[in-house]
């Protein structure tokens, strides 16, 4: 498979409600928006998130650059990981804990695919 690229601002404007946004979130709460950038063995894409929070099972690995915002997760353990504009956060596989958006958040997202 070749090589390939697209510029940021194409995938944002392309986004879409994220299919995978939590439901046990109230209304209004935690709006997102997703677009991919997928070969079938690595998913990329970016992502938006307003203000809010929630609990997740058992994530899948994830790899993350938060070009704007903040964002706190909080493992059941009771780990705790920040990262804002220009960091890098790294999710284990099957990590359970909170994620908590503070400000407004925009990222790029790779996780590992199956195959």
């Amino acid at each position: 498979m070749p090589a390939s690229s697209r510029p940021l601002d194409d995938l944002f404007a392309e986004m879409t409600a994220d299919p995978d946004r939590p439901t046990e979130l109230p209304s209004g709460v935690a709006e997102m928006q997703a677009a991919t950038f997928t070969d079938g063995r690595l998913e990329s894409g970016v992502w938006t998130c307003t203000v809010g929070a929630w609990d997740e099972q058992d994530a899948a690995a994830e790899v993350m650059v938060i070009l704007e915002g903040h964002v706190r997760v909080t493992g059941i353990d009771g780990t705790v990981a920040e990262a804002r504009s220009g960091e890098m956060l790294q999710i284990p596989a099957g990590w359970s804990g909170r994620w908590e958006v503070l400000e407004p958040v925009r990222k790029v997202w790779v996780i590992a695919g199956e195959g």
